[in-house]
């Protein structure tokens, strides 16, 4: 992973050499301590997922998606915003909100 000979290795391991600060930064991450800086505070790297302070496991395929949904949200708000600086007012909806029935959805015997 660090693309380093078997005698450079070698060499940390002895303490022959003392091992470059970014090489032990990277190693640290990738045996599954925490990221780097307060802003990755509790996410950290194990196996093949990044792990949320929560608990929350990310692949990289969930990523992928994660940066697609976001993408599609940043266009959808650019849009609204140049709608309404041309301003364009959406129509107003016939449609009625979900109202739940106060009876909590059971039928009314006397209607039938």
């Amino acid at each position: 992973m660090l693309r380093v000979t078997y005698r450079t290795a070698h060499n940390w391991e002895s303490g022959r050499v003392q091992v470059p600060y970014a090489a032990f930064k990277l190693l640290h991450i990738l045996t599954g301590y925490e990221l780097p800086s307060d802003a990755w505070k509790g996410w950290k790297f194990s196996g093949e997922a990044l792990w949320s302070p929560e608990g929350k496991k990310f692949t990289a395929t969930d990523l992928n998606y994660l940066s697609l949904t976001f993408a599609i949200a940043r266009q959808w708000r650019l849009e609204r915003e140049e709608k309404r600086k041309s301003g364009f007012s959406p129509k107003r909806s016939n449609l009625l909100p979900f109202v739940r029935p106060k009876n909590g959805g059971k039928k009314n015997s006397s209607i039938g």
